[in-house]
């Protein structure tokens, strides 16, 4: 099990992506979107990042305001998931559960704190596209 980790640098705007495999995967496992976790899992020594988001192995994205590792349908009225082309629609989505588990494809971070070294050093000079 992996997952692909895309990590944002509010400071410079760039995003950098990364492999987390196996001992790194599995600090994810059981975190929520909002938690802060060590740098150290994907390679980032000294620093801390902020889960904000994701999506699963199909590509539905993990919502904040639903509990669980599971995928649901659920009736949303704009938000993550769904924006409504007009002012007051909604429409039944499906969506994935907030935590994470092993079925998530992708996980977005952003910088929380900083280390010691710079981002480009750690992450290297090609940033995500």
């Amino acid at each position: 099990m992996d997952f692909r980790v895309v990590i944002s640098d509010p400071k410079s705007g760039k995003a950098y992506q990364v492999e987390a495999k196996d001992a790194a995967a599995n600090k994810f496992l059981g975190r929520k979107i909002g938690d802060v976790i060590e740098g150290d899992v994907v390679g980032m020594p000294g620093y801390s990042i902020e889960i904000t988001g994701g999506s699963d192995r199909e590509g539905f994205p993990l919502r904040r305001d639903l509990p669980g590792s599971k995928r649901r349908k659920i009736l949303i009225a704009g938000g993550t998931g769904y924006h409504p082309s007009e002012k007051g629609k909604r429409k039944r989505k499906t969506v994935h559960g907030r935590d994470i588990s092993a079925d998530v494809g992708q996980i977005n971070a952003k910088i929380k704190e900083r280390g010691a070294k710079s981002v480009e050093e750690l992450l290297g000079a090609a940033p995500a596209e």
